[in-house]
């Protein structure tokens, strides 16, 4: 019962409630200690065209693709869930600016070299990833809002997918 509270159960990955409660649980740790964590939201580039062009199984195996190269390009003590839909979050601690845009560079890389063959047709696996750090006076809700929109900024950039 607890396995399907906190799963996701298409990708396997944690999904929104267990990242809300992990990422509670790193606000406290920065009140407390002065620890730090970026968190990261990815949104994937041009999901309702996969599904309306190939179908929603091709949607679906794209999702879970992107689930394992995500799920194994993190550390252990990392976050990685499935917050709905075509967004997905990321936990990072203890990571500064320039290790965080390294980290986001090698996952974009990992992701464009990845392309999924479903039905014999080639899926371009995209993503848009925009992060904020969680500090002492914010707020689960406050932070998921930042990333979101630091996602959506970088979405809206040329050469960006929707």
């Amino acid at each position: 019962m607890k396995q399907h509270a906190y799963n996701d159960v298409l990708t396997g990955l944690s999904n929104r409630r267990l990242f809300v409660e992990s990422l509670e649980d790193r606000v406290a740790r920065s009140r407390r200690y002065g620890h730090n964590c970026a968190v990261l939201f990815l949104d994937v580039d041009k999901l309702k065209t996969i599904n309306d062009e190939y179908g929603h199984a091709a949607g679906d195996a794209l999702l879970v693709r992107l689930a394992k190269i995500l799920k194994s390009n993190i550390r252990t003590t990392d976050v990685v869930a499935r917050i709905g839909g075509d967004e997905f979050g990321l936990l990072l601690d203890n990571m500064n600016g320039d290790q965080v845009a390294d980290k986001i560079g090698f996952l974009l890389q990992k992701l464009a070299r990845e392309n999924l063959v479903h039905k014999g047709r080639k899926l371009h696996l995209g993503a848009s990833i925009g992060y904020c750090f969680v500090g002492p006076k914010d707020t689960a809700d406050g932070l998921m809002s930042r990333a979101d929109a630091a996602m959506y900024r970088e979405k809206d950039k040329p050469g960006q997918g929707a």
